[in-house]
């Protein structure tokens, strides 16, 4: 069997994740939130500025049935593993699919890298309104 290292490289590890409810509260109490017609992001800065964006998922039952928000919850993942190069470092993502938007994979692709640097413009937006 032939090893592909792009394809490992790729892949969307546990250090990639949002894993503790801890962390998902900070995001949603003191982040910012960006939303477009397909995604709603809300991010916050992680501690360590250079680190790579980590993403968590925030679908429920609003959604849809089982297979829809699962079907949600695989194209976002995608999304990120394949634009995670695109995407401002230093981030915490927590994203979920705008009530009444259509699971596209070419859409979510695109509105997450939006979504995501227009959040990281308004972060450093009221950092400097702050100083």
């Amino acid at each position: 069997m032939v090893k592909r290292p792009a394809a490992r490289r790729s892949r969307f590890t546990q250090a990639m994740r949002i894993k503790s409810s801890q962390l998902f509260a900070r995001v949603f109490r003191d982040g910012v939130v960006a939303a477009d017609g397909v995604l709603v992001v809300h991010a916050s800065l992680q501690s360590d500025n250079t680190a790579g964006a980590k993403l968590g998922l925030a679908v429920g039952r609003r959604v849809g049935n089982a297979p829809v928000r699962n079907r949600w919850k695989r194209l976002i993942r995608e999304a990120f593993r394949l634009e995670r190069h695109r995407l401002p470092l230093g981030l915490y993502l927590v994203v979920r699919p705008k009530k009444g938007a259509v699971a596209d994979a070419w859409a979510v692709r695109n509105s997450l890298v939006r979504m995501a640097r227009k959040a990281k413009k308004r972060i450093e937006e009221a950092d400097v309104s702050r100083s």
